[in-house]
């Protein structure tokens, strides 16, 4: 599984959204390093630098060697996943707990509870249909086009809409393309309920877990965060205002930000909240001068240890 890391502390493993890689955590990793953590950004197998498994890309095999890396390092890390990273996050947790110190999902696709009519069509989807687009050819065009998109400069600094744009090009291949269709195939295809459903597993989770979601996202319900809220009470639950799901402007340091904390407090649930969880979302701040009263809003620089300050500037720890 090929990784890239950024900072010294505590592990992180940071886990991206369908069709994206992990350069998009580079900004994400600087403020975690700002909080003492070191951030080991995978590519989920079959993006990126990380081979296709053989077979469907389950959540469950997608999962595989994230356990694997988390073993392998000398501490339990907290899993970060955005969207697809956030589904796959939890199955890890919820397959091997103790390999985890927790697990933040920042705006994750969960499986549909109603409307699953919706079945039918994602079962006909089929991974070889990405033999039948030649693309190939035309990768020239598309780098160049997106290598023009990433040129602009309010993207100079947005790691997370420039490794959006690289999709532009990724299609090109026939392998991306065809783990792109195999795990949404999966994803759609994710039961609910039932001995092997998400929602009826989550009531379990032994994981200390956090859950970020964008106010302005149009592409996860927003009754998501309730039903999460209902079934796990005890999970930390963050909503960044400003924020969508992947291009979010001049709001893309608040979603940044947002995860950074997420992690924080996930790692140290004390300093987020008292010993009941509030009857509503805790807000993360706007650092584009927009967003509610302060009142409102969860610290934006929590309170670290002075081991974990000190590993944040390269001390002993």
């Amino acid at each position: 599984m090929h990784y890239q890391a950024w900072g010294v502390g505590d592990p992180v493993i940071a886990l991206h959204p369908l069709a994206l890689e992990s350069s998009m955590f580079a900004g994400v990793a600087r403020e975690l390093a700002a909080q003492g953590f070191r951030t080991l950004a995978a590519d989920l197998p079959g993006f990126g630098r990380t081979p296709t498994p053989v077979g469907a890309l389950t959540p469950a095999r997608l999962a595989e060697p994230v356990i694997e890396l988390a073993r392998s390092l000398e501490k339990p890390p907290i899993l970060l996943g955005m969207s697809l990273g956030g589904r796959v996050a939890l199955e890890a947790a919820l397959l091997e707990p103790d390999a985890f110190r927790g697990v933040v999902c920042v705006a994750t696709f969960l499986p549909w509870r109603r409307s699953r009519w919706a079945l039918t069509l994602a079962r006909s989807i089929d991974p070889a249909w990405s033999e039948r687009l030649p693309l190939e050819r035309a990768w020239p065009w598309l780098k160049k086009a997106a290598d023009a998109i990433e040129a602009v400069p309010q993207l100079e600094h947005n790691w997370l809409a420039r490794a959006s744009v690289r999709v532009i090009y990724y299609s090109s291949c026939p392998a991306t393309r065809a783990s792109f269709l195999s795990a949404s195939r999966e994803m759609a295809l994710d039961p609910a309920f039932g001995p092997h459903g998400l929602w009826t597993r989550l009531a379990g989770l032994r994981t200390p877990a956090g859950f970020l979601w964008g106010g302005r996202d149009w592409l996860i319900p927003r009754e998501h965060a309730r039903h999460v809220a209902e079934t796990m009470p005890r999970a930390l639950w963050l909503e960044v205002p400003c924020a969508g799901h992947f291009v979010n402007g001049v709001h893309y340091r608040c979603f940044e930000h947002a995860m950074a904390l997420a992690v924080v407090h996930t790692a140290d649930p004390a300093s987020a909240r008292p010993s009941s969880r509030p009857a509503r979302a805790l807000l993360t701040p706007c650092l584009a001068g927009e967003g509610p009263s302060a009142p409102e809003v969860i610290a934006s620089e929590p309170a670290r240890a002075p081991r974990e300050r000190r590993a944040a500037t390269g001390g002993s720890r």
